[in-house]
């Protein structure tokens, strides 16, 4: 019912399984998310904050509460759930991302790119279109290079320079070396 796109009665139900089963994290987690959705957020930060003391090591459970506070957009106390979450697991599934998503939030470019590329390093993830993003977006402001930087053009102009320079010396040691062959036979 909830993926239906009716919370409401999705709430009901996970409620009436949550009244058999009142430690079960996962049905406290769909209570959560259906509360969300309801934009009930202070009963989404209650009904985790209860999983969380039923699972303080989860880092499911942990992010799930770290989701209630970006919904809410409380991002510090997001980032410090989420946080908690990496120094359970470093590389919990979206974890980085999200983390990546607070930094881009409070304007911190650098290290939500950090961040978006950690979670890119540990397997697909949404990362990729934020990264493709902030690159194209810094090249629109003329702020990313589109190209090799200068001081590498530099660097090849010289290497090839030297490589010309090489072939050129050859050639007359060459003829030089030709030429005095020639007139030694010549003698």
């Amino acid at each position: 019912m909830l993926a239906d796109g009716y919370p409401a009665e999705a709430l009901q139900a996970f409620l009436e399984a949550a009244a058999s089963a009142p430690n079960d994290t996962q049905v406290l987690l769909r209570i959560a998310t259906a509360q969300v959705r309801l934009r009930r957020f202070d009963d989404a930060e209650a009904t985790m904050r209860r999983a969380v003391a039923l699972e303080p090591k989860s880092p499911k459970v942990l992010q799930n509460l770290a989701l209630v506070y970006l919904w809410r957009n409380d991002l510090e106390r997001a980032l410090e759930t989420f946080q908690k979450v990496r120094a359970l697991e470093e590389t919990y599934p979206q974890t980085n991302y999200y983390i990546g998503l607070i930094h881009e939030a409070r304007g911190e470019e650098e290290a939500a790119v950090r961040y978006y590329v950690m979670d890119v390093n540990n397997g697909p993830s949404p990362a990729w279109e934020r990264l493709s993003r902030y690159k194209d977006n810094r090249r629109a402001l003329g702020l990313a290079p589109s190209g090799p930087s200068s001081r590498s053009l530099l660097i090849f102009s010289l290497a090839c320079l030297a490589v010309a320079g090489a072939a050129w010396a050859l050639k007359l040691l060459f003829a030089v070396g030709v030429a005095r062959t020639s007139t030694e036979l010549e003698s």
